[in-house]
């Protein structure tokens, strides 16, 4: 399999062309539990894999907004995938912050995934760290090369500092055959996306392979990776959260198109009420849209100015909280489609119901916490400097 070297401008034009491809494997990916191998390949070979590695690591190198955009298509067509791959990308990044010659070794892999929380330990040992956990949600894993964890840093029982003044909490990245998989994906939405549980058994991790979490700074590849891994991160998440909206507003709209009415009423299509919100859901998800693309260039923006630390950490910040805004909205959306939809949302077959379904369970992730929303005030409060 030869994967094309993907230019940024054609990168939304190539996640669309995929659509019908992904509709018709749908099924199966949910039935799986995780991607088909039709839906992996033309990942693959279409480039799209590669979107957000260094450029001179043979990736795209692509801006955040490309990422929104590219995700949310991919998660218009299937939710599951949309987020799976989401999860891929967001490892594929890390590439940034690794060790150039493992960077490398990363790049040259089909995709990567992994869960970055600090389930694990690493202990210190030389230039490299002992590590073992067991780590839940790791979405995309099945199709990947590689597999991340996250690990507190300790050193007899301590906590270790690390470079940057960031938490001890440390990334790393090893190939997919020196972890554990449990292969027990089974719960309510997101069903496709593979998001399986893994062992990481106690072993030597290369330092190359790792870096602090919180604190790291790009070793390869632009200004854009200096908003950080963990934000880095959410911009394909969030945008997966639009792209499930933007296609149950479609769902709905088939339906109220197709003459859904209830005994006694008048057609949906011609309800002032389904109307109105109609239009407001869809004005909404286009203001979080747009909010989006302005928040994470922002980010972007600054890091390129070589702005100080505390200015760009303001930018991150405001990004993470409108993030979690746009999830928030994208949720209202779907929740309204569906209960609009009356029966036709609970009977199978129904994308609808699977929109609805793969919101209630994606929307719940950390990263959309409103402890973002706290932290965003504290800030514009003055609270926090």
């Amino acid at each position: 399999m030869t994967a094309l070297q993907i230019d940024e401008t054609e990168a939304l034009e190539v996640a669309v062309s995929l659509r019908g491809l992904i509709e018709r494997e749908a099924d199966a990916v949910e039935a799986a539990g995780t991607l088909t191998d039709p839906v992996v390949e033309a990942l693959a070979v279409s480039g799209l894999f590669k979107l957000t590695t260094p450029r001179e690591l043979g990736g795209c190198e692509a801006h955040p907004s490309t990422v929104i955009d590219v995700c949310e298509a991919l998660s218009f067509a299937d939710g599951s995938v949309g987020w799976a791959y989401a999860q891929n990308i967001t490892v594929g990044a890390y590439a940034a912050y690794v060790a150039p010659s493992f960077g490398r070794e990363l790049a040259a892999g089909r995709t990567a995934a992994g869960m970055f929380a600090p389930m694990g330990v690493a202990v210190p040992e030389g230039d490299d760290y002992r590590v073992s956990g067991s780590y839940k949600f790791g979405s995309g894993s099945a199709h990947a090369d590689f597999i991340g964890g996250g690990a507190t840093v300790l050193r007899d029982g301590e906590p270790v500092p690390m470079p940057g003044g960031g938490p001890p909490i440390l990334a790393f990245v090893l190939p997919a055959d020196r972890v554990v998989m449990k292969g027990n994906w089974d719960v309510m939405g997101l069903r496709g996306t593979g998001s399986f549980d893994f062992d990481v058994p106690e072993q030597l991790v290369d330092g190359a392979a790792c870096f602090p979490l919180f604190s790291a700074e790009p070793r390869t590849g632009g200004h854009l990776y200096g908003i950080g891994p963990l934000t880095f991160g959410v911009a394909g998440s969030c945008a997966w959260a639009l792209g499930t909206a933007r296609r149950a507003m479609h769902e709905i709209a088939e339906l109220a198109r197709a003459g859904r009415v209830r005994l006694g009423a008048a057609p949906l299509l011609e309800q002032p009420a389904f109307q109105r919100d109609y239009g407001f859901h869809h004005a909404a998800l286009e203001s979080a849209h747009l909010l989006l693309h302005c928040s994470f260039t922002d980010a972007v923006d600054a890091c390129a100015a070589g702005q100080p630390g505390a200015l760009r950490f303001q930018g991150v910040r405001k990004a993470m909280a409108d993030a979690a805004y746009a999830t928030r909205i994208a949720k209202a959306a779907v929740i309204w489609a569906w209960e609009t939809s009356g029966s036709a949302g609970i009977r199978n077959p129904s994308r609808l119901q699977r929109c609805f379904r793969d919101i209630y369970v994606g929307a719940g992730h950390q990263v959309f916490d409103e402890r973002n929303f706290v932290d965003q005030g504290k800030q514009l409060l003055g609270l926090d400097v």
